[in-house]
């Protein structure tokens, strides 16, 4: 792999990240707070009628193909049913 054998990059040991290298030791959730807020709304299940399943702090806080952390959003009893994604 270029990282680790060619370029001897500074950063070729790290464990991939989802996060955004800029913030730091931030986390992801708190500097979207601290920036945008929040806007609540429902979490629909689009193949059941659009039952409400769950509520949302605000859409910035999920990406489109989003599978893990959506269990906090969720209505206990939905979370089992899953898999859900965004």
């Amino acid at each position: 792999d270029l990282a680790n054998d060619e370029f001897h990059l500074p950063n070729r040991h790290r464990p991939d990240s989802q996060g955004l290298c800029f913030l730091g030791k931030v986390k992801f959730d708190d500097f979207l707070h601290a920036y945008l807020g929040t806007n609540p709304g429902p979490i629909i299940d689009a193949s059941n009628d659009d039952a409400v399943i769950g509520q949302h702090s605000g859409l910035w806080y999920h990406t489109v193909g989003q599978r893990k952390g959506l269990g906090k959003a969720l209505y206990p009893k939905i979370t089992s049913q899953g898999p859900w994604y965004v």
